[in-house]
């Protein structure tokens, strides 16, 4: 993925995501089960922070904070929203692929809302490799990622009868993505996939899904006014999330992994 990718985008996805209504549910479901790992003996590494909201909050939580993108112009959006520089919240402009000695000082790995997905299988095989290589035992994992089987994208393309968009997730190689005329390719994973990536030392904790009964963000312009309806999807996400089972059946999924060697 190339950072043009993102730099035209900065400004404008907390209006199309991070503040909208569904971005907002799908972020307090990631929270519910994200918070009660996090404590203030912990040195957080976030990968693909975007615009910084969950840097901004979580630094409350741990000792510190280092948040990377692939993109300059996410970074300098993060720095020009911390008018009050916070004690222990840095922002540094990296690749995922140049992340290795920032793994070794840091005991809480963090990526929301498939910053991963834009890795291709060979990509995340050795983030996985480097995470086994230089972090400690007791390291944890936490990542979001775009799952395979979304059951309201299947549902909402079919009904647009555009099958292929209704089954895309499906595919092993990249899928096309536009963001603002800039092209990048989007693989999606499983659960079971990112489990035997890691497996050489990490051991999975927890798995669940993300906007299960809430939608995907491509349909906040629908629901955006419809707030009751939201909020009983909200509820019915916040019961069902609780099965690892549906993990994959959501519009992303949560995994919690443990280093154990």
């Amino acid at each position: 993925m190339q950072p043009a990718s993102f730099d035209s985008y900065a400004r404008h996805y907390d209006e199309h995501f991070t503040y909208s209504s569904i971005g907002l549910m799908q972020r307090q479901q990631v929270y519910r089960s994200l918070l009660p790992l996090l404590g203030k003996n912990k040195n957080l590494l976030e990968i693909n922070c975007g615009t910084g909201y969950d840097a901004q909050h979580l630094i409350a939580r741990v000792k510190s904070v280092l948040a990377t993108d692939i993109s300059p112009e996410m970074i300098a959006w993060c720095i020009s929203k911390t008018v009050h520089q916070k004690p222990g919240l840095r922002f540094a402009v990296k690749s995922v692929q140049q992340i290795k000695e920032e793994l070794q000082a840091k005991d809480f790995i963090f990526s929301n809302f498939g910053g991963l997905n834009c890795l291709s299988p060979e990509e995340l095989n050795t983030f996985a490799q480097n995470c086994n290589e230089y972090t400690d035992a007791g390291t944890e994992l936490f990542f979001v990622f775009l799952g395979r089987k979304c059951v309201w994208e299947k549902l909402y393309f079919l009904m647009k009868f555009d099958p292929a968009k209704a089954f895309r997730r499906r595919k092993r190689t990249g899928v096309a993505t536009t963001i603002n005329a800039n092209d990048f390719s989007t693989w999606y994973y499983s659960p079971r996939e990112i489990e035997q990536m890691f497996g050489g030392g990490f051991k999975v904790q927890s798995t669940g899904p993300v906007g299960l009964f809430v939608p995907p963000s491509y349909l906040n312009t629908f629901f955006g006014n419809k707030k009751i309806i939201l909020r009983l999807l909200g509820a019915l996400d916040q019961f069902f999330c609780k099965f690892k089972m549906l993990a994959n059946y959501g519009d992303h999924f949560y995994i919690h992994l443990k280093k154990t060697s």
